[in-house]
């Protein structure tokens, strides 16, 4: 009798050890998750039985595949991207037309103002009545109204120097003493035309003074006169191309 019960007892316990063996089998692992040394490298291991994602930069957040995380980190790479300083190279197209030819630089100093530096350059004249010969810069600190420097409407403070030897009918005038000098306002628009390419469109007004002799138009014409003139009135007009580096 006592046999029996012994033997009842240890069936009980066996039947007990086996029931909690086959409750901890049926219990689904926790994912696991493991964080390398970087705190920006994070993989996460799903009890799905697919791949781990990995993304350096962005933490991978429950439920989001590996294509959704990437797409967010190449978001924030072109933010950064776009975020550099503008920096850019263009030709005043009316001054070419004009036979002026013309260069200038333009580089971002703050988060709105840039500063642009052209050189203006003839060293010919048009014709045995006309001509146009001048060096001249006239540097520029412009305040973008956007939320980019380089893109939309701009105002712009800007000076001028110029050495010229202008020929026109029947006189020539030449600066004599000391060059052209003077400065003015602007207001500009600048309209992106691809990722690198734009168009830029700009009217300035501001003074100019100058002295100058006034020359017979012939071969080493007689002095007419010398004279010192103030001048209001446009001192600044463009339809640029502008590469944007």
């Amino acid at each position: 009798m006592r046999h029996s019960k012994f033997n009842m007892r240890t069936m009980c316990l066996l039947a007990a050890l086996s029931g909690i063996a086959v409750l901890s089998a049926q219990t689904p692992a926790k994912p696991r998750v493991q964080t390398s040394a970087a705190p920006e490298e994070t993989t996460v291991y799903k009890p799905d039985g697919k791949k781990p994602v990995t993304v350096i930069g962005v933490p991978a957040k429950k439920g989001e595949s590996k294509k959704e995380v990437s797409g967010k980190a190449g978001t924030r790479k072109a933010a950064a991207l776009d975020g550099k300083c503008y920096l850019a190279l263009k030709t005043n197209v009316l001054y070419d037309a004009c036979a002026l030819l013309n260069l200038a630089v333009e580089m971002q100093v703050h988060k709105k103002i840039t500063v642009e530096l052209p050189l203006t350059c003839s060293l010919w004249d048009l014709g045995s009545e006309h001509g146009v010969r001048t060096v001249a810069l006239q540097p520029e600190a412009r305040w973008w109204m956007g939320n980019e420097a380089g893109r939309g409407h701009f105002v712009g403070l800007h000076a001028h120097v110029a050495w010229f030897n202008v020929k026109w009918n029947d006189n020539r005038y030449q600066d004599v003493d000391r060059p052209l000098l003077g400065a003015g306002l602007s207001y500009g628009y600048k309209l992106p035309l691809s990722e690198h390419w734009g168009a830029e469109f700009t009217l300035g007004l501001g003074y100019a003074n100058m002295k100058y002799n006034t020359y017979y138009n012939i071969d080493n014409g007689a002095l007419l006169d010398t004279r010192v003139r103030h001048y209001w009135g446009v001192t600044r007009v463009g339809a640029s191309l502008v590469y944007r580096f």
